[in-house]
């Protein structure tokens, strides 16, 4: 299952992709920043689920623990 997730611009009410979540079997997930930008975003920043539910990723610090668990396996 994948999800891309995005942040609301507060000034335009879009919603801009900055990450990406891909199931790739077997129970392994891949997670990584779409948006070079995202990584200096306030880790209690809210993120929205553009075509997938939320996975258990709310918030810009759960992509960066989801990141540094890819970096571990």
């Amino acid at each position: 299952m994948s999800t891309t997730f995005g942040v609301k611009i507060p000034s335009t009410g879009k919603i801009e992709p900055i990450a990406r979540r891909v199931g790739r079997g077997l129970g392994k997930v891949e997670v990584w920043f779409t948006n070079p930008l995202a990584e200096i975003l306030d880790d209690k920043l809210d993120v929205i689920p553009i075509d997938n539910s939320h996975q258990g990723i709310y918030t810009i610090r759960d992509i960066k623990d989801k990141i540094k668990l890819n970096d571990k396996c």
